[in-house]
């Protein structure tokens, strides 16, 4: 009957994370734009990256800008956190009060110090989950992240092998990640353990729309956990501009471009609708936990998701009082909007979460639900926050 439930909740992009919102809700309601200590955070280590997918907002400023090819990520190589400054933050997190901590790129482990830094983490309290694209995940590296206790991994699949290569234009990386996975799996089965869980997330956008069900059968036998599909962000300049001007805090620009092209977003809702039905089917069949964030219901739905930029699926936001980023330079950042609200160089993260920049940030989000810029953010991804009343 539990599992039962569960897989009941997660049809609807429900977890047991979602489930925990009064932490959020309750300072939303009276906290005036002040908020508990963040549910989790994500500690961006770096922007490089072995790949160059289609679709990725890193990626993405080196093909735009009228033909210039324009690489904001090498201009700021250099300047990124060093390792004793990431131990700090992690310490700071820690004693902060965090209880969950995400890694992520880029991609992970082009730093030296990854699994250094993997292993001060473990040395908190707090739970961790390394994301990654399984390029690096050699037998040696997948045993350390077993013996270092890695709680959970997140690898990402854009579809069936040849599909996955193209998208991440780099010719045998679905090889790779199959590999990776295996390494993985065999070392938990090796040392006896059932952790890290690994999830896979698949984007889904008009590249991977005709198979990407096929994920469920290149990785059903690998030992995975569950498969979680996403859907493409993007905005456009227009709501870039509106957003900007409801926003009374200075900004910081972010080291990547959201404007993606026409024609990764020319989804077909009929081919989508039968591709959910066949990764759902699919799933049931091999007993493999499938969610779709957010679960769309409707062939409708699916053509405002892609064609219209001002639909956003949850009219609402509460992630600034549940949670955080901090990226490879760090600067703190909620989400895809790139307000400056401080430096971890400056002042510890939590000395920021509750600083004067979030606090007008929060208050100025709850008078106006969303912003123009937030429509197509994954943030919004169940049901349940359609739910909370707000003022």
């Amino acid at each position: 009957m539990k599992e039962a439930l569960k897989q009941w909740l997660r049809s609807y992009g429900v977890t047991k994370q979602h489930l925990n919102f009064p932490q959020y809700y309750v300072p939303y309601l009276v906290g005036r734009g002040r908020a508990f200590v963040p549910q989790s955070l994500t500690l961006e280590l770096t922007f490089r990256c072995n790949l160059s997918c289609v679709m990725c907002p890193l990626d993405l400023p080196r093909i735009m800008h009228d033909g210039e090819r324009k690489d904001f990520i090498k201009e700021r190589k250099g300047v990124e956190l060093t390792s004793p400054e990431v131990h700090r933050i992690i310490d700071d997190l820690a004693k902060f009060g965090v209880k969950n901590l995400t890694l992520t790129g880029g991609e992970v482990f082009p730093r030296h110090d990854a699994l250094e830094i993997i292993e001060h983490v473990k040395r908190t309290p707090m739970q961790l989950c390394v994301n990654t694209n399984g390029w690096y995940l050699r037998p040696q590296i997948a045993d350390r992240l077993i013996e270092l206790g890695v709680d959970s991994m997140s690898v990402s699949i854009d579809g069936p092998d040849a599909t996955h290569d193209e998208i991440r234009r780099g010719k045998g990386s679905f090889k790779r990640l199959a590999e990776g996975i295996a390494n993985v799996a065999a070392a938990k089965k090796a040392r006896g353990v059932a952790r890290p869980y690994i999830g896979i997330t698949c984007t889904i956008f008009a590249r991977n729309q005709h198979n990407f069900s096929e994920v469920i059968d290149a990785v059903k036998d690998l030992g995975v956990t569950s498969v979680d599909y996403e859907y493409m962000f993007y905005t456009t300049q227009d709501a870039i501009d509106r957003t900007r001007a409801m926003i009374p805090l200075p900004y910081r620009p972010k080291e990547e471009d959201q404007i993606v092209p026409d024609e990764l977003r020319q989804v077909d809702p009929d081919i989508f609708m039968a591709q959910v039905k066949a990764a759902e089917e699919k799933g049931q069949r091999y007993g493999l936990p499938v969610s779709f964030g957010p679960p769309f219901k409707t062939k409708e739905q699916v053509r405002l998701r892609f064609e219209d930029p001002d639909y956003a699926f949850v009219d609402r936001c509460f992630y600034p009082w549940k949670s955080a980023r901090i990226n490879p330079y760090g600067d703190v950042y909620s989400c895809s909007i790139d307000v400056d609200f401080g430096n971890v160089r400056e002042a510890p993260f939590s000395k920021i979460w509750n600083g004067k920049a979030y606090q007008t940030f929060r208050r100025t989000l709850k008078a106006r639900q969303l912003f123009p810029k937030c429509t197509k953010c994954c943030a919004l991804n169940n049901q349940f926050w359609r739910y909370l009343p707000t003022p």
